[in-house]
């Protein structure tokens, strides 16, 4: 059977017209009641008349709409409000911003299988976080792909590629190509996106100081959480590894002659490769530990030499000199998806393109339309109450 939503609306918006005389009639009926100079007989008649009259009022005027709509619709209303109430309680934006921030999320209910309800708690989220109001719309909806697509929660990714982009200094407008980047890695890799965003969060700090960008600081943490290599353990080896190259680079001397050397390059070149591209330099290093023969040494001695002797440092930089050529392939993948940015709402269609979805984003569009009713609605039903907690 056909629905047309405008007869819909246009009825009920007429039936609580009809509502709300009924109430009123009753409430007068009610102040007769409170009338001390009337007799008791009077003021018991009236309190008679609109205890009839509210009950009249709601059998005539509420069951016909709720019927027709469901039941289900002013719980969806019911529950969109209470949602949205708590991107009020974190987002600091005008009433006009807030519109824009309901209808785009009602929105973007219909082409995703998360409720309203729950696309406007991810938004209360990105409040909590700092999100700036213009960039909430589009930090939800990727967050949300993000959890439908890999390991991760919609809320974890919110919580961890948030506090990434503070770290790295990330601009706002940049999320869906951090996702892009780390559904690709995950999905070429043996790792997960998980692990990628937590060792990508321990070396984001030292790795945006020495000049890497976003897409391969995500490139490292894929290669190394690929060979084993823990986020606490390994982020901070290889963020370690990362300063006293830098500072090789600012001080020259023997330990910057011990970096070169390994990256089969001369002083000057590294210094150079170093201060250009970070990121290369340091492949170098790590290409060049896992070719120890040319220099007549075991990569263990070279790196005793150089005075990384923590177990826990020595462990990462083997394993990653074992892994050389996936930490060039994992780099280039982050780097391209970066600059595609498609992986993201590529992974995502593949999954809303499913039955189960599908079905989903249906019911999501029959909660709007009961959305849209229960915005009729819900103002009489306040003023119900109110005018009932007054005469209580």
């Amino acid at each position: 059977m056909a629905i047309n939503v405008g007869q819909a609306v246009g009825y009920l918006d007429l039936d609580t017209s009809n509502f709300s005389k009924g109430l009123k009639s009753a409430y007068k009926e009610l102040q007769a009641f409170s009338d001390s100079t009337k007799s008791l007989t009077e003021r018991t008649t009236s309190l008679s008349k609109g205890l009839q009259g509210i009950g009249s009022t709601l059998s005539k005027n509420l069951t016909v709409p709720i019927a027709a709509a469901g039941a289900a619709s002013l719980k969806a209303g019911i529950e969109f409000e209470s949602a949205f109430a708590g991107i009020r309680k974190t987002v600091d934006a005008t009433e006009q911003e807030f519109g824009k921030l309901r209808t785009g999320i009602l929105e973007m209910a219909r082409e995703m299988p998360q409720s309203a309800s729950e696309l406007a708690a991810v938004g209360e989220i990105a409040g909590q976080l700092g999100i700036q109001t213009e960039n909430i719309l589009d930090f939800t909806k990727a967050m949300v792909m993000l959890g439908d697509t890999t390991n991760l929660s919609s809320t974890e990714a919110a919580t961890a590629l948030s506090r990434f982009a503070n770290i790295t200094g990330m601009t706002q407008d940049n999320f869906d190509r951090l996702g892009s980047s780390i559904v690709k890695l995950g999905n070429n890799f043996a790792t997960t996106e998980a692990e990628i965003a937590s060792m990508a969060l321990n070396i984001a700090s030292a790795g945006t100081q020495i000049g890497l960008s976003e897409s391969e600081i995500l490139g490292f943490a894929a290669a190394l959480s690929s060979v084993g290599i823990q986020a606490e353990l390994g982020g901070t080896a290889l963020s370690k590894v990362m300063v006293q190259m830098q500072l090789a680079v600012e001080t020259g001397g023997t330990a910057l002659h011990n970096f070169a050397t390994v990256a089969n390059m001369s002083v000057n070149e590294f210094k150079d490769a170093f201060q250009k591209d970070a990121a290369s330099a340091i492949q170098a290093f790590i290409v060049g530990l896992s070719d120890t023969e040319r220099l007549g040494t075991s990569t263990i001695k070279i790196l005793n030499d150089m005075g990384i002797k923590e177990v826990r440092l020595r462990d990462t930089l083997l394993r990653a000199a074992n892994a050389s050529g996936v930490l060039n392939d994992a780099i280039e993948k982050s780097n391209q998806a970066w600059d595609e940015n498609s992986a993201l709402a590529d992974e995502a269609n593949k999954r809303y393109e499913t039955t189960e979805s599908q079905l989903k984003i249906l019911w999501n569009n029959i909660v709007e339309l009961g959305i849209q009713i229960a915005d009729i609605l819900l103002p009489v039903f306040k003023d119900m109450v109110k005018g009932l907690q007054e005469f209580v």
